[in-house]
């Protein structure tokens, strides 16, 4: 069938490389690796989304949305895929969270999840400075 208005249904596709390396994933019920903080550890993850893979086949992206919870994620990881980088998760009923990392685990993180706007930096040594409206500025 030739149309222009030909659409194609199905539950997954996979785009591989010139060397047969999935690199891109697209489905329902995507990667399981992209997890969203959940209020209760035994609701189901499952998820549609798109999942970005490196040239080794480690995940380097994600942007799912969750049927639990009706969450939005998106993802990137460092070349490994050990780290997240870079990370928003929106909650329709919570807000969202911006968290920005470096592979030596410091990073910021900007959220409204409590209900109003909320800045932690993150050292090196574990060491947290938050920043809350009417709370004295991190040093």
């Amino acid at each position: 069938m030739d149309s222009p208005h030909r659409v194609l249904h199905a539950r997954g596709l996979v785009i591989a490389d010139h060397h047969g390396q999935p690199r891109v994933v697209l489905g329902a019920h995507a990667a399981k690796s992209t997890r969203p903080q959940m209020p209760s550890p035994d609701q189901a993850l499952s998820s549609s989304g798109l999942t970005l893979l490196g040239p080794d086949g480690a995940e380097r992206g994600h942007y799912a949305t969750f049927d639990a919870g009706g969450e939005a994620v998106l993802r990137l990881d460092d070349a490994s895929g050990a780290t997240e980088v870079f990370k928003v998760v929106a909650n329709p009923d919570r807000g969202a969270t911006l968290t920005v990392k470096h592979q030596n685990n410091t990073g910021a993180m900007l959220t409204s999840w409590q209900g109003s706007p909320e800045l932690l930096f993150v050292e090196d040594g574990g060491r947290a400075f938050f920043v809350r409206p009417g709370a004295a500025a991190a040093p």
